[in-house]
């Protein structure tokens, strides 16, 4: 019986440093691979960091070279692999997550519920994009995303195994949004999987503490504070989780 293993990279990005980030997400990816990790997920604005000053000057194309990397890396460890940045589409600037499949697509989700002063920057996003393999469907989310319900239902109505979300949530705000995350996994049958910053950035401290739950709403696996992977991996209905620091 196959094994089927995803993760949350809980990152630390350094402020407006693309070049030196995207290295930094490399060093996960590369760990991840040697530990058979499937899909990965980073956190809200990874690539840059929660720098909504710098957002319009940072913001990349979906065809950007510097992207290159993580489309090679997929193909590479046939592992899918999503990242977040400001994303520049037309006339638009979009708080995005970029999955790169294995077999070469890019899918780019822009964030729908904007928080703050994201309205003041960014274009809302639209309808959640599915992808994977048979029994194996990923639907995305960005942080307050996860507060909306219509949006995990619509998740699972379209078939989702795995909501998977990359946010920025402080201790204050910790609680409330996992209480979000277990309900949506327990009313609506998916899996639900956070990766969450791990040092503090655009002024907010992060809580840390990526997580896995299960259909049923059980937490399989919590990290800690600090950079580490954290690792779900499924087989048939079993979940089992693991977490592991990145140097």
């Amino acid at each position: 019986m196959s094994v089927w293993s995803i993760a949350a990279a809980q990152s630390g990005s350094r402020p407006g440093q693309t070049e030196w980030n995207i290295s930094r997400h490399l060093e996960f990816i590369h760990q991840a691979a040697r530990l058979n990790v499937d899909v990965l997920i980073f956190p809200e604005l990874s690539l840059t960091g929660y720098e909504l000053a710098l957002a319009a000057t940072l913001a990349m194309s979906l065809d950007d070279p510097r992207l290159q990397v993580f489309a090679d890396a997929a193909s590479q460890y046939h592992m899918t692999i999503i990242v977040g940045l400001p994303l520049r589409d037309e006339n638009r600037t979009l708080l995005a997550a970029i999955t790169f499949l294995p077999e070469g697509t890019r899918i780019a989700y822009g964030k729908r519920n904007l928080f703050g002063d994201e309205k003041q920057i960014f274009q809302i996003g639209e309808s959640i994009p599915l992808f994977g393999y048979p029994r194996h469907q990923v639907a995305m989310a960005i942080c307050a995303d996860i507060s909306v319900e219509a949006f995990a239902r619509e998740a699972a109505q379209r078939g989702a195994n795995l909501y998977a979300t990359g946010v920025l949530v402080s201790k204050q705000g910790y609680q409330k949004d996992c209480d979000f995350l277990a309900r949506w996994s327990r009313e609506y049958k998916m899996a639900v999987l956070m990766a969450n910053h791990a040092l503090p950035t655009g002024g907010y401290q992060s809580a840390g503490q990526s997580a896995l739950w299960d259909e049923t709403g059980q937490q399989i696996v919590l990290g800690g504070s600090g950079e580490e992977l954290v690792i779900a991996r499924r087989q048939g209905k079993d979940w089992q989780g693991e977490v592991h620091s990145v140097g």
